[in-house]
């Protein structure tokens, strides 16, 4: 084969070979999109949860110390791959090898939203008082003890240490009572003796004067059945109109009734025992309002419920603090009867407890630090991290709809 041969076909094969490593390059960018995916979705997942925790936290830390909670939102990770590749055939002089250069590489470019909550938005979110609705909650997993000691100021005026809901305590407090009715509530759901259901109910006020019965046609009942009231007659021959609501109940199963764990319940709750069902009503309502104390017990759970804020603020009560800041007057104290420094942490015993100590610690589920010590949940503590987990899921309920305040703060990161 003379030269002018040889070339022509080094340059065919040539062609080939770079052809073939372009091929090569572009499978792999189009399998780079399902791979990026892989790689980075749970990461993002698992750093936003963790940070979320400790944003939670050091909120919870900051009030302890009757410091300002300061709340910023992550609402958006745009995140871009982007890869370049290419091909080369150094040729017959200078090649290295006798197939080729080929170069493929990629970058994950995120971009961060940042949107700082304050003004009415923050107001909204952490000064409404919750409503007893919420206890829905409960049917998906939540502990009914943690759930009541969290959210509750008092059941029926049975209070749960309303004074722990304060910034600044000037006096100590008190929930042995109130605590002693939720666990038995818990220990009852546990055993299935109770459950949280939706029941019926018409309000005991009529919503009209009396309608003589032989006026009313179909099409009133219709009409008022669509609107959530219902024609009663009456012993004149004379018909009402009176409100349906629905409510959540508390029913008790028929074999709990009467057992020692659901009278005692009565006993503290000031309840008509003997009862298999009990509404659950906020104390704001207009019918609370209107209630006269029943000697022979109530057929209702008043529920006097707290906003965000007055739970993180009794959460907070749950905060250990270092000896020196407690001599020297860094974090509040409050004397108990006794004179000494009151320990707030035995309001939230044994549901909600944040260790603190000098060095970060190990074996942490969130730890974050502040004025030189680290504070944390044991990774081991599952009461706390429940609790820390329905606080963030009730903040979530709390928040309004809509956000019409944009982003305040983007920031395009680079990576590799």
């Amino acid at each position: 084969m003379d030269e002018g041969s040889r070339r022509k076909t080094l340059g065919f094969g040539s062609a080939r070979i770079v052809a073939a490593l372009i091929v090569a390059c572009s499978t792999l960018s189009g399998c780079l999109g399902p791979g990026a995916v892989q790689t980075t979705r749970m990461r993002y997942n698992q750093v936003v949860r963790n940070t979320n925790d400790e944003q939670l936290l050091i909120n919870l830390v900051r009030l302890r110390y009757a410091d300002s909670p300061v709340f910023i939102d992550l609402p958006n990770i745009t995140s871009q791959f982007e890869i370049a590749g290419g091909a080369s055939y150094p040729g017959k002089a200078g090649s290295q090898t006798a197939f080729g250069v080929a170069g493929l590489t990629g970058r994950d470019t995120p971009t961060l939203s940042y949107h700082p909550r304050e003004g009415r938005e923050i107001a909204k979110s952490l000064l409404t008082p919750m409503s007893a609705d919420l206890f829905s909650v409960v049917n998906a997993g939540a502990d009914v003890e943690q759930l009541c000691l969290l959210t509750i100021n008092d059941i029926n005026d049975v209070s749960n240490a309303p004074h722990a809901t304060i910034l600044v305590p000037k006096s100590a407090d008190d929930n042995s009572l109130f605590l002693r009715g939720v666990q038995l509530l818990s220990q009852l759901r546990d055993r299935e003796g109770t459950e949280l259901g939706v029941g019926t109910f018409e309000e005991s006020q009529t919503a009209s004067d009396s309608i003589p019965t032989s006026k009313l046609d179909a099409s009133d009942i219709l009409a008022a059945a669509r609107d959530a009231y219902v024609f009663r007659g009456q012993p004149n021959g004379e018909s009402r109109l009176f409100k349906r609501e629905k409510e959540l109940v508390l029913r008790v199963r028929p074999a709990f009734v009467n057992s020692p764990e659901m009278l005692e319940i009565a006993r503290i709750f000031h309840l008509r025992p003997g009862l298999s069902r009990y509404r659950i009503r906020s104390e704001l309502t207009e019918e609370a309002n209107r209630q006269l104390p029943n000697p022979l017990g109530d057929e209702t759970l008043y529920l006097n419920m707290r906003s965000i804020m007055h739970t993180m603020m009794f959460m907070s009560k749950g905060v250990c603090v270092p000896e020196e800041h407690i001599v020297s007057g860094v974090a509040p104290t409050t004397l108990g009867p006794d004179g000494q420094p009151f320990d707030w942490t035995q309001i939230t015993a044994g549901n909600f407890l944040v260790h603190v100590q000098k060095h970060r610690p190990h074996h942490s589920e969130v730890a974050v630090p502040y004025r030189g010590y680290w504070f944390y949940i044991p990774e081991n503590d599952v009461n706390s991290r429940a609790s820390l987990s329905i606080l963030e899921l009730l903040f979530a309920l709390q928040e309004s709809d809509g956000k019409s305040v944009a982003p305040l703060l983007t920031l395009p990161l680079g990576g590799g």
